[in-house]
């Protein structure tokens, strides 16, 4: 009897010493995830943050656009008020506008 009683309280030993390893086991895997997230939640915040600037950076060249736009409206408006000498220079101006 005394073997066997022995052999359980090692064998609850082992048991125990498992379940402790286990756990460890277990939380260390939870820490490595939440690392894991945190990395994924800086990669987005960072990739949402570049997109706000790289949109921020696109409107400012679509205004610039607009008022080069605007610009050369006014120019060819003020070349066809000015009379029919003007219109080999709009023809001109086509030209270079529709080329690009």
């Amino acid at each position: 009897m005394d073997y066997t009683s022995r052999a359980i309280n090692e064998l609850k030993e082992k048991k125990h010493q498992l379940e402790e390893q286990t756990k460890i086991e277990v939380q260390m895997e939870k820490l490595k995830l939440k690392k894991e997230q945190r990395c994924i939640l800086q990669s987005q915040a960072d990739i949402i943050s570049n997109t706000r600037k790289a949109m921020k950076e696109i409107q400012v060249e679509r205004d610039l656009l607009k008022e080069e736009k605007k610009k050369l409206e006014q120019v060819i408006s003020e070349l066809l008020k000015a009379g029919n000498g003007c219109k080999e220079k709009l023809d001109k101006i086509k030209e270079v506008v529709m080329k690009e």
